[in-house]
């Protein structure tokens, strides 16, 4: 009979995932079946979704892995994290935020019931139900999803805003054992600090950490200097204890008031120039240490602060450091198949953990099935046509110039779009950025798209000495000379670029894309973002790519094996770019999607 683990994760953008054997079969993230991005609660259709493609019922699963001891209370999980903010700022929220944390510390079953009622309300029996420790499954998902090999012995580094009083865990792993050896309370937070900068400068906090990040390279070295110097009297790391320490009398969950302060009167680059440096230098100091003490240099690492990529990069430089594996989208999200491969290791008996595979693969949630593209496309009123070989009409239209989204096979997992939910374009000419956002994407002025390179041909444009493997786009590298033949993907002001680096086994059809683009244009990389409308999850299936295909100023859309296109208006030529990318209608609330 099989054995099926379930892994559960019903905090800020929910998720679940199930296991059959230790093979992960289906992930998906709640977000993906209501639209309602960032979905923060129990992920009850990701868990249907999960259950229905395995075939399976509630009472075929051996056990449902539940991440993290305390849920947030009710009152915390709001969807308006930068109201949230404003209100800690106050002298009534910093009241507040100390009475809250009083609770959290005192009642390790916060949520417990309201978590056992949800899962019984979907058939599951309460004995069935295990919750783990936050840490750990953060740990998990980058010990068994990033080993390469089980018997070695790895560093697992964990490092988020908090989750079960711990902010970040330091761990050694080997032979499927994940061992503890220090821990920093969630009072002591770095990215607790990033998050509230993002709140104070008035962006979202939990959700656009990475403008920040996209920011800082146009700031002055000087500036970012003497900002960083401001955040290093807030936090420091003690090297001993392999810990964060704050240097403050209020924790850091309380510091809303001080950085408010703190940041009056700064520019907004040198601003996010100083958080960077003050992370990526904080984080190294870390990382050092933790390699000095335990002698291992083959790291892995999880948790929100490293979606990082530019301080993921600073230690994938490190000489000290042999191997950096960083789980894809590293947030709370993949938590899921982390606690579900903790649960097998301990409950599937003797080396069920070595039996493990490490990640492939990141496309683990629905198909697009022919019949159910063909409906969506036929009711269009768009201009079709099926293709027997869609990759190569994709490449075609690519090289003539025009971006082309893509909804086709198996959606991919989490917060990087890698090549079956995207908007692919060629990145030869800089203006493709600016007809992007104008014609769907809406992102800010300063942040960059990114590219996708075939694995054979990575050295030929970024910097890669160790050759690490980057199939997730969670490292950045430095461009090489050759930058213009891609320029629309790289970051203008550092001359970076968060490269996916494309393993054809992983996806033999976007592979082929690529390749043909290369015998038409003599050039190997293409600009790959997320296929959604601004605010929005990245899209299902079909459906969901038709909507933002109507409301968006696309005119190219790949769905399965069709090929729509949209037909613009005749106008005056100064004026036909603006008219094709002008939206049809204003964006409406998308319905939930049904289970697969």
């Amino acid at each position: 009979m099989p054995h099926y683990i379930l892994g559960v994760h019903d905090g800020h953008n929910a998720s679940a995932a199930i296991l059959r054997d230790g093979q992960l079969l289906f992930a998906i993230q709640e977000e993906r079946l209501t639209g309602r991005k960032n979905h923060n609660g129990f992920p009850h259709e990701s868990i249907k979704a999960c259950l229905a493609y395995a075939g399976a019922a509630p009472k075929d699963i051996a056990q449902f892995a539940l991440v993290t001891l305390r849920r947030t209370p009710g009152g915390h999980r709001t969807q308006d994290m930068a109201a949230a903010f404003r209100r800690d700022a106050s002298l009534y929220g910093f009241t507040r935020r100390l009475a809250w944390s009083a609770g959290v510390r005192l009642n390790p079953n916060m949520g417990a019931e309201e978590r056992l009622r949800a899962a019984e309300s979907l058939g599951f029996k309460r004995e069935q139900v295990q919750r783990y420790d936050h840490h750990l499954g953060h740990a998990a998902t980058a010990y068994f999803g990033m080993r390469e090999d089980p018997k070695t012995r790895y560093l697992v580094i964990t490092i988020d805003g908090m989750g079960d009083l711990s902010c970040c865990t330091i761990n050694t792993a080997e032979a499927g054992q994940i061992t503890p050896i220090a821990r920093t309370p969630f009072t002591d937070s770095l990215g607790t600090i990033y998050g509230f900068v993002t709140g104070a400068m008035g962006f979202v906090p939990l959700e656009h950490e990475y403008k920040l990040m996209g920011m800082a390279p146009y700031a002055a070295e000087k500036y970012a200097r003497q900002a960083a110097e401001r955040f290093q009297a807030l936090l420091d790391v003690d090297e001993d204890a392999l810990r964060f320490r704050r240097k403050t009398p209020e924790p850091t969950f309380c510091l809303n008031r001080r950085l408010l302060k703190l940041i009056g009167g700064m520019r907004f680059d040198n601003v996010c120039a100083g958080l960077q440096l003050f992370t990526e230098e904080t984080l190294i100091k870390l990382v050092q240490a933790a390699i000095r003490k335990t002698g291992i240099r083959r790291v892995l690492c999880a948790g929100g602060v490293f979606m990082n990529v530019k301080a993921n990069k600073r230690l994938m430089e490190l000489p000290e450091v042999d191997y950096l594996g960083v789980a894809p989208s590293s947030g709370d999200e993949t938590m899921c198949m982390g606690i579900a491969w903790q649960a097998h290791a301990v409950t599937g008996g003797p080396g069920a953990a070595d039996q493990i595979p490490p990640l492939g693969s990141f496309f683990l949630g629905t198909d697009v099935d022919d019949p159910d593209a063909a409906s969506v496309v036929r009711g269009s009123g768009h201009e079709f046509e099926r293709f027997d070989d869609i990759e190569s009409e994709v490449a075609k239209v690519l090289a003539a110039g025009h971006p082309v989204a893509r909804c086709k096979g198996r959606m991919e997992f989490g917060a990087r779009a890698l090549g079956n939910r995207s908007i692919l374009a060629d990145p030869k000419h800089q203006d493709v950025v600016r007809i992007i956002n104008q014609m769907v994407k809406k992102r800010d002025f300063w942040m960059p798209f990114a590219p996708v390179v075939r694995r054979e041909r990575v050295h030929e444009y970024v910097h890669n000495p160790k050759d690490f493997p980057s199939p997730y786009m969670m490292l950045t590298f430095d461009a090489r000379e050759n930058f213009r033949d891609f320029i629309a993907a790289v970051h203008n002001a550092d001359l970076t670029a968060r490269m996916q680096i494309l393993e054809e086994s992983h996806n033999p059809d976007y592979y082929r894309i690529l390749k043909t683009f290369e015998g038409l244009t003599g050039r190997g990389v293409l600009l790959n973002t997320s296929f959604n409308l601004h605010g929005y999850p990245i899209v299902l299936g079909p459906k969901e790519a038709m909507f933002v295909f109507d409301n968006s100023g696309l005119t190219y859309l790949a769905v399965g094996q069709y090929l729509v296109r949209k037909q613009v208006a005749s106008v005056p030529d100064s004026d036909r770019d603006r008219s094709a990318r002008e939206p049809r209608a204003q964006p409406r609330e998308l319905e939930a999607s049904p289970a697969p």
